[in-house]
């Protein structure tokens, strides 16, 4: 064989290539706007849910992760109003100080706030906001793993994970991990509750798979799969996660907060350019925070591995739901994460 029908042959493998990937990208975004055209229809249609029935929670400590702003800041807010103490967690603490001192400027006198750094686009700043949490020797109740970023441009972090999967999905099955005994410390009784972990995934996690092979994206780049795949792994930690704890004193649910009107939108074409589609028709951040409140307090979950939307359990994708598929996440994410046995040192 010649070098030029060599060279054609290759010119022929790459035009195919680019083709396959072009239209990859295409579905995605096909699926994707088909998915959220439904969602927004259908919390158009429906009765917006709120948790009742909550009473005080002096006494009981909570991290938000993200809760600087949007869904994380209004779950603070809830958290404050019933006296809880919560740790403010996010990349800049001078920002989560002026988040929480706008709260206060609003009135709110209740509850105690601690702002503590956390960038979960690196293992070692979450590894570091563990042992300084833990060093406070204080207990903790509730876990509220909100931080997210939705359809980035490709980026690598200093670990060489991508974006989308360190900040909403490894960031927080590392944490989670490192935190682990502290909430199982609080055995409930006949008077206190399980101590609860609630995970936000997304509706978007029904068109998302696990590229086990290349879970960082280094071959093939999407946005909207990069965002899938992460809130998919977000679903399947959940459950795999609560049937390890099961019988422990932990419980662990996963939320889909809504479509809201957040900052996540910031790489969405038509949010961006008409901002007041996005305030017409999208639930705001104090309506998507109510399925947060609701998994994290309400006495009416009694059990975990669930997904809620609009503070009611609904069937996750079928995808999450298999053991297999979840076993080989966990051994891939231990992996990454070089954790031996999950929440020991």
């Amino acid at each position: 064989m010649g070098k030029q029908t060599t060279y054609q042959l290759l010119s022929a493998e790459t035009m195919w290539s680019q083709v396959q990937m072009w239209a990859w990208t295409v579905w995605n975004y096909i699926l994707l706007y088909i998915l959220g055209a439904w969602y927004m229809l259908k919390e158009l249609t429906a009765t917006h849910h709120t948790p009742s029935g909550l009473v005080s929670q002096k006494g009981r400590v909570a991290i938000v992760t993200g809760g600087g702003r949007g869904i994380g800041l209004e779950t603070v807010k809830q958290f404050l109003q019933l006296d809880m103490t919560v740790v403010v967690a996010g990349r800049h603490v001078p920002f989560l100080e002026a988040s929480v001192a706008g709260l206060r400027d609003g009135g709110l006198t209740s509850g105690e706030a601690r702002c503590m750094e956390l960038d979960l686009t690196s293992m070692a700043s979450v590894r570091k906001f563990a042992a300084d949490f833990l060093a406070l020797r204080c207990p903790l109740h509730i876990l509220v793993n909100n931080a997210g970023i939705m359809f980035w441009p490709r980026e690598l972090t200093e670990d060489g994970n991508e974006a989308h999967w360190s900040v909403n999905y490894l960031g927080h099955f590392l944490l989670t991990h490192l935190l682990l005994p502290c909430l199982q410390a609080n055995r409930p009784t006949t008077t206190t509750i399980a101590s609860r972990v609630v995970n936000l995934t997304s509706s978007v996690h029904y068109m998302g798979s696990i590229n086990f092979e290349d879970p960082n994206s280094r071959q093939h780049y999407n946005p909207q799969a990069a965002y899938a795949q992460s809130k998919l792994a977000q679903m399947m930690f959940t459950i795999t996660l609560d049937e390890l704890v099961s019988g422990q004193g932990v419980m662990v649910n996963a939320v889909h907060p809504g479509v809201v009107a957040t900052q996540l939108f910031q790489h969405v074409a038509w949010a961006t350019y008409f901002p007041w589609l996005a305030r017409t028709f999208l639930k705001t951040p104090r309506q998507g925070c109510d399925t947060v409140i609701y998994c994290s307090l309400s006495p009416n979950v009694t059990h975990g591995g669930g997904y809620y939307e609009n503070c009611t359990p609904t069937a996750p994708a079928t995808y999450a739901t298999r053991k297999e598929l979840r076993d080989q996440l966990w051994k891939l994410s231990c992996q990454q994460l070089e954790i031996k046995v999950f929440g020991e040192k």
